[in-house]
């Protein structure tokens, strides 16, 4: 009887003992499984991204030598595929840093006008409640220059829009109109030479900001890349603007020196 029960006493030690070591086989497996599903993951998401981001550096080179705007993507393996796109725009939309400048194609363009918008209304890192003069202290302030085909530079100076809670008008820029509901500020700018003018830059001051210019019949402005790539469960969408090429504002300011017959070299 004695005997009996020990052995059923050891019977019963045997099934918590492999219940236990059952459970935790189980527990290594599964984390070993969730592991590799893991690293799986990681690796598909790293290689899909990677793909997407080769589409936006062939969208920028094709932009840059006149190459074809659009394609198929593969890697090495086909595992991961995609496509690239690129879309030029003849609107202009885009953040611009405060003392950085945005630069418009106005070749060919025609009208007296064109109108200029800037700082997000709904954005208050643009569109900031202090108003005093000085950096990252007030909306942007907005620096237009233009320049006609002969080489000839004109400059106009816009405050941001007053209404009711911004004067600025001590620093002597003309006073902006209000921009509606999207932006804060307006300018609807007159240019000096219609149908011979080359290009006009935007310069936000005092903070930076979102600027958008409209006008008729005008020409590609902006290039929108649009490059994704899709491999296992891992989809990457990447969307970069890419702006024209332009000359630093810096070169806006020469220096001038005179020649032997007296002439002003620039």
């Amino acid at each position: 009887m004695e005997s009996g029960l020990k052995r059923g006493q050891v019977g019963l030690i045997l099934l918590v003992v492999m219940g236990i070591v059952i459970s935790i086989v189980l527990s290594i497996a599964s984390r070993s499984l969730t592991d590799l599903v893991l690293s799986r993951q990681e690796k598909e998401n790293s290689t899909t991204f990677a793909l997407a981001e080769a589409g936006v550096e062939k969208a920028l080179q094709a932009i840059s030598e006149g190459g074809v705007m659009s394609g198929p993507l593969s890697d090495s393996t086909s595992f991961v595929t995609g496509e690239f796109n690129v879309n030029a725009l003849s609107s202009f939309e885009l953040y611009v840093n405060e003392g950085q400048q945005a630069e418009l194609d106005l070749t060919g363009y025609v009208a007296n006008t064109i109108s200029v918008y800037w700082t997000r209304t709904g954005d208050p890192s643009e569109n900031l409640s202090s108003c005093v003069e000085g950096s990252e202290t007030a909306p942007a302030a907005l620096e237009v220059v233009m320049v006609n085909t002969a080489g000839v530079v004109t400059r106009a100076y816009y405050n941001p829009y007053d209404g009711g809670s911004c004067n600025l008008s001590t620093n002597g820029f003309t006073a902006s109109l209000t921009g509606g509901a999207t932006y804060r500020s307006r300018a609807n700018i007159t240019l000096p030479n219609p149908g011979s003018m080359a290009k006009l830059r935007l310069k936000p001051l005092y903070n930076g900001a979102t600027i958008s210019a409209s006008g008729t019949n005008l020409d590609t402005q902006l290039y929108l890349v649009q490059s994704e790539a899709e491999g296992g469960s891992a989809k990457k969408e990447i969307e970069v603007r890419r702006t024209l090429d332009s000359g630093g504002s810096i070169f806006d300011y020469s220096l001038f020196s005179g020649g032997a017959s007296g002439t002003i070299v620039k």
